[in-house]
This record gives C-alpha cells, structure tokens and sequence, in this order.
C-alpha cells in the first residue's frame, strides 16, 4: 500500500491516498500538454474510493483521441492541476505527480503517447514508450 498526500499551490485543495498504484506514465499526449502547460503529464493512478479530497477542484470536461470523455480537476483558485479522470477507465483516478509530497514514490513505469511528444523531450530507453494509449 502506497500512502500519499499532496495539495495546491494555494492550499484550497489536498488530499489523501492510501492503496495500491497499479499504474505511473508519463502521458505525451496534446491534451495533457496544454492542460498541465508541460512538455508531459506525470501521472499516478489509483483507485478513486483510495482518494480523500479536502476541497473541491473546478473540472473541464474533453473527448479523447479514442472518443473517452475526460475530466481534468483543477484549482479555480490558483489553477494547480490535480487530478484526471477517463470514462473508460470507471473508478480510477489520476493524481498529478507535481503535487505529490511524497515525489520519492514515483518511478514512472510507461511513456505514452510518444507520437506527439515534443521533439525536445528525451525519453529514458529503459521504459517502455507507445506511439499511442495501449491495449
């Protein structure tokens, strides 16, 4: 079991995880992009009832690439990104790796999306990289 807190930049919004991550990417993907405003999302994933949120995060809903509806959670207070969520994966939720205070936890195991990574981003050979979301 894998405890985890973290919060905002203001301080409005935090949380609580305590459960198994069965899944850390880093996401390459033109969505994640502009919504984190980084060369990459860093992504944890965890079952969504393993999460307590102090708060309540502004969300934006989008269509994936695959047609999944997905919803990023923000603070509409200072504009940190929390956390994300995908339609096809139902109750599993994605907790932002920059606001993690426990950072040490994350290794990431999978690049995804590698097909529209920025040209400037280097890959690390020794995980494994798809051109687009797998199975």
């Amino acid at each position: 079991m894998t405890k985890l807190t973290g919060q905002c930049l203001c301080g409005d919004i935090s949380f609580e995880a305590d459960g198994e991550v069965p899944v850390m990417a880093n996401c390459h993907c033109t969505h994640c992009r502009q919504s984190t405003g980084a060369a990459f999302a860093t992504l944890m994933f965890m079952k969504q009832d393993d999460v307590k949120i102090t708060g309540t995060p502004k969300t934006f809903q989008h269509k994936s690439d695959a047609g999944s509806t997905m919803t990023k959670h923000f603070c509409g207070n200072c504009g940190t990104p929390m956390f994300t969520q995908n339609s096809s994966r139902e109750g599993m939720l994605g907790l932002r790796a920059g606001v993690i205070n426990e950072h040490e936890e994350f290794t990431p195991k999978v690049n995804v999306y590698v097909s529209s990574k920025m040209k400037a981003t280097i890959l690390d050979d020794g995980i494994p990289a798809f051109e687009k979301m797998p199975g």
